[in-house]
């Protein structure tokens, strides 16, 4: 048996294990618990979840939302490892829960909507034991919960610290689509305790089943500014093993013997294990993160935070569509889960739109209300059936119209608040483009849009009677558990989504959207003869080399990029026009006139507007994409070639070292290369063949919250990138293999491609 560390030094210990580097304070710690006693671990347990989230400290905490597999393949094993599900500090968590000790979290860590809620007496007999009462100020104080929440609820407030505003690596990974740890995590935890799969096995399995303690119920009652009203669980939800609080009564019923109609006896147990941690689960992240204050937050959320959402999202989908073949004890939490997040999507995404950015970030946003509105694609049998890609659209099956009619605004609302951004984007670029064809070939589904022109038929007085986006507020208020309601700001000033209207809106938008297409198609034929008229000028050996060795100008990359856009662009323009009635030959007949014959496309487009304009009366926002492709034509992002991405056909290992030795080298002899390039004999044309050419990097900054064109003038350089390329290196082996055939020595065979090589270049200098 391990020996017991001694209390007097156990403070002490675990303080200096928290400074150590990650990975030794992980293994540390890890064998420091095994050592411990439990009621040890209840001392330096709230330290290690402050130290882990970065509370009172160092904001980035463990790395969790800054680490991900490409920047720190190690470490992210690590974390992931610890964390996980199965992992030791889980372990830890539900070790504790068998002497049921309660932590105390003070309520200034919460949102301030979320303790909002709890103060007006709004919340739910979930937070019902959880509460502690300051007797002297009669207000909320603290918050008693056990191990498991004490570390979840951590968990989840720590995705609302807007890392990406005070740390430049959070601000770096949040803007891709790398994927950190706690991403990683957030999907594991939600995908074990909301699972699909009725029959599925709720991790870890084994620990106490003394699951809850019973709570001393706060000093002082709780004084609401208005009548507490509760969410109404069936009481064969409580019987059937749900627990509504962290502590309290539930427990003592347990203890006391009552079982499940479908359990008895040691099934009774684990039934109500998987209840109560798939509550708190629940709770904890729709409560906190749908409560997040975008009107009122200085910050917008980072991107990362949004993705977290739409897996949320994802997830209770699939909990909620489970509801019909499960009947255990998680069966009532799958039916109410679906209402708890249509009580908050609403303003929040709304929140989003208004703030988000205008570029191509807004994917995220756009991809969490498409899961939202789209749950007939998270069950059972989308999941068996799913194909690769977003191609497959599984059909909607009836039992999903409820859902359609009592969340009509947010297809309808929502996507009359998202055209105005849509009609501001600039299609040139392809990720905008995909994110109209995202949302196209959405509303393009025929069983989906029949729904949705019935339902919206469909005034006061009928069966659905919602004649306005307040009016049906109002409606899925009185529809949903008492004091669970909508608190939207909703315009009722926007029309109908099928409404003639809306119709002419859509023709004038997909005449905008032509008019992008054709000018892209235009860029591309001109980029064409450019690149030709570059290969003419060049010579024959000198394409047949750079087709040999894989090299690609700058131009070359662009037209690769552009060609793609127009068929994305076409099949965005035929799906709406499927879904919204437009007549394709009303913007066929604009496509051959000259831009100045179109009519305008509305009354804005007709002023004209330039970014080079002095006056006071500027309204940028009221641009369309042609006018800023024209006041941006000169404005462009140049990197140089030896800093594009690695491309499929380069070994990334030998790049990265070759790019290295190649900055050891310029930073070396830069002024002596320079030196070279410039000289107007012989030596410097051999130079100008063989080394890169001075440039000007063009690049956006978009740190400071605008989008800043920062300019870096790239002096002549060497590269030798060019020697990492596949086609390089078996080249390089070909003439290795002819030496080693023909005379017996590879290196003949390298000297003689090296001679060819130098050879060819020399002559291109000498008649440069």
């Amino acid at each position: 048996m391990s020996q017991l560390m001694p209390p007097e030094n156990l403070s002490s210990r675990v303080l200096s294990v928290l400074s150590l580097p990650l990975l030794e304070r992980i293994q540390e710690l890890s064998i420091l618990f095994d050592r411990c006693s439990l009621r040890q671990i209840q001392e330096i347990y709230p330290h290690i979840v402050h130290s882990v989230f970065g509370i009172n400290g160092n904001p980035l905490g463990w790395g969790l939302r800054t680490t991900t597999l490409e920047n720190n393949p190690l470490q992210f094993q690590v974390l992931h490892q610890f964390f996980g599900i199965c992992g030791s500090w889980m372990h830890l968590c539900h070790r504790l829960l068998a002497d049921q000790c309660k932590f105390e979290l003070d309520v200034s860590l919460l949102p301030a909507k979320f303790v909002s809620m709890l103060q007006a007496g709004q919340n739910p007999m979930f937070y019902g034991d959880l509460i502690n009462m300051d007797p002297l100020r009669n207000q909320l104080g603290t918050l008693s919960l056990n191990a498991f929440d004490f570390y979840i609820i951590h968990f989840v407030l720590y995705a609302l610290q807007p890392l990406h505003s005070i740390n430049p690596i959070a601000m770096q990974i949040h803007n891709v689509r790398s994927k950190t740890v706690y991403l990683k995590l957030v999907s594991e935890y939600l995908n074990n305790f909301l699972p699909l799969f009725p029959d599925a096995r709720i991790e870890p399995v084994h620990f106490s089943s003394g699951v809850k303690a019973p709570q001393p119920l706060p000093v002082q009652a709780l004084q609401p500014l208005r009548q507490p009203r509760y969410l109404k669980i069936p009481s064969s939800f409580l019987n059937g093993g749900n627990v509504s609080g962290v502590g309290g009564s539930s427990t003592s019923n347990a203890s006391a013997g009552n079982t499940s109609p479908q359990s008895s006896g040691a099934s009774t147990s684990a039934a109500r294990a998987y209840a109560w941690r798939s509550e708190s689960v629940l709770h904890f992240f729709v409560d906190i993160w749908l409560r997040y204050d975008i009107e009122s937050e200085r910050h917008l959320p980072s991107s990362d935070f949004v993705r977290g959402v739409r897996t949320l999202v994802k997830q209770i989908h699939f909990f909620a569509n489970g509801a019909s073949q499960d009947h255990s004890s998680l069966c009532c939490l799958r039916k109410v889960s679906s209402s708890m997040v249509k009580s908050r999507i609403y303003a929040f995404i709304c929140g989003l739109i208004d703030r988000w950015p205008l570029d191509s970030s807004l994917m995220v946003v756009l991809e969490l209300w498409l899961s939202y509105i789209q749950p007939w694609r998270y069950t059972m049998a989308a999941l068996n059936n799913k194909t690769s890609g977003l191609a497959y659209l599984p059909p909607i099956s009836p039992c999903f119209d409820g859902f359609i009619i009592d969340n009509l605004i947010m297809y309808t609302h929502i996507f009359i608040q998202l055209l105005p951004r849509f009609e501001r984007l600039d299609y040139t670029v392809y990720r905008n483009a995909f994110m109209l064809y995202r949302l196209a070939t959405m509303f393009s589904q025929n069983d989906l849009i029949d729904r949705l022109q019935r339902y919206e038929r469909l005034n006061a007085g009928n069966s659905y009677g919602f004649d306005s986006p307040q009016r049906q507020v109002n409606m899925m208020n009185k529809s949903l558990s008492p004091g669970v309601h909508w608190t939207p700001v909703v315009s009722t000033q926007f029309p109908k989504l099928f409404s003639e209207p809306m119709q002419l809106h859509m023709e004038n938008f997909l005449l905008l959207i032509s008019m992008s297409r054709n000018s892209i198609l235009r860029d591309m034929a001109a980029l064409r003869n450019q690149i030709a008229e570059k290969q003419r000028s060049d010579g024959f050996l000198i394409n047949f080399f750079n087709k040999l060795f894989g090299e690609s100008t700058q131009d070359e990359v662009t037209l690769r990029e552009f060609s793609r856009i127009p068929e994305v662009l076409r099949q965005c323009i035929d799906a709406f026009c499927r879904t919204f009635n437009v007549d394709q030959a009303n913007l066929s007949l604009h496509e051959n006139m000259p831009e100045e014959a179109c009519p305008p496309v509305s009354s804005i487009t007709t002023q004209k507007f330039s970014f080079f304009d002095d006056s006071d009366s500027l309204d940028t926002s009221k641009l369309n994409p042609h006018q800023m492709s024209l006041n941006a034509s000169n404005i462009q992002s140049t990197i140089d070639p030896a800093l594009l991405p690695i491309q499929t056909n380069e070994w990334k290992p030998l790049v990265r070292l070759l790019h290295i030795l190649s900055e050891k080298i310029n930073k070396k002899y830069g002024s002596q290369i320079q030196a070279y390039y410039t000289r107007d004999d012989y030596c410097g044309k051999v130079a100008r063949q063989l080394l890169y050419a001075p440039m000007t990097e063009q690049w956006f900054d978009k740190r400071s919250g605008n989008t800043d064109l920062c300019e870096r003038l790239v002096p002549p350089r060497v590269c030798l990138r060019q020697l990492g390329s596949i086609p390089v290196l078996v080249t390089i082996g070909g003439a290795l293999l002819i030496g080693q055939m023909l005379w017996g020595s590879p290196i003949l065979g390298l000297f003689l491609l090296s001679s060819l090589v130098i050879g060819y270049n020399l002559m291109l200098a000498l008649f440069s």
